[in-house]
């Protein structure tokens, strides 16, 4: 278990580590790497920054994964949001898509 598998597990409770990892392999890095792709650092300071555009990229890595999976509607957005909550846990606000009833 990583370190941000754990503090995930540590801070939600219940976690679907099995998704997180099927994302993750989808993609080809580890959740510790997810995690930090989403920092950038500051070339004059070395301050890490939440990089906005690195966060779209893995809001459209997330819907290809569903899609890939044949996930759609409520499902698709219930199992994207495992990820996004993994994430949410370890300092990386990100939001996908709403789903609404129609």
């Amino acid at each position: 278990m990583t370190g941000a598998v754990a503090r995930w597990r540590a801070t939600a409770g219940r976690v679907d580590e099995d998704l997180l990892a099927d994302f993750c392999h989808h993609i080809g890095t580890t959740p510790d790497e997810l995690v930090a792709f989403c920092f950038l650092c500051r070339r004059d300071t070395g301050e890490r920054f939440l990089s906005v555009r690195r966060r779209a990229v893995v809001n459209t890595w997330l819907d290809e994964f569903v899609a890939a999976r044949g996930w759609t509607g409520k499902e698709a957005v219930v199992r994207a949001n495992v990820v996004r909550g993994f994430l949410i846990h370890n300092g990386v606000p990100i939001q996908g898509a709403v789903w609404l009833r129609g």
